[in-house]
């Protein structure tokens, strides 16, 4: 892939959700100080995302069975944004001549209109990850 550094896309997507989490706390707390948690994570979860939290393989084979009009073997909607997401990214770019899926390496770290989660999916994140973190610090 292009950026191979040594964090994988889960780290990456757990570092972002936390970083978005913090930056929507300080920004709606700025405007109120009494905003619930639920709408905290309602807020962050909406957020635009670095890029597509996905490896390169499972990009490319879905994205190719798209291509083939076959089904998404998935359920989650979210999800299934996301693919539709980088499928039209990818027909844009490929401008029908479809096959060379090495574009969507580059496309992949494009920023995403948002994380694809739900707020409950964003909670768990941010609480597993900041659970982790201070169990690192003892």
């Amino acid at each position: 892939m292009g950026n191979s550094n040594s964090k994988s896309v889960r780290e990456m997507r757990k570092d972002a959700v936390v970083k978005t989490f913090f930056e929507t706390v300080k920004k709606l707390k700025s405007k109120d100080k009494n905003v619930t948690q639920e709408e905290i994570f309602k807020n962050a979860s909406k957020c635009a995302a670095p890029r597509f939290f996905v490896t390169f393989e499972i990009a490319r084979r879905l994205i190719s069975s798209m291509v083939k009009n076959r089904r998404l073997p998935i359920k989650n909607k979210n999800k299934i944004e996301m693919y539709k997401e980088l499928y039209r990214r990818y027909m844009k770019q490929c401008k029908g001549k479809v096959g060379n899926y090495t574009i969507l390496e580059s496309i992949i770290e494009e920023p995403a209109p948002s994380f694809y989660l739900d707020a409950g999916s964003f909670r768990g994140i941010v609480y597993r990850t900041l659970g982790e973190r201070s169990l690192q610090t003892v």
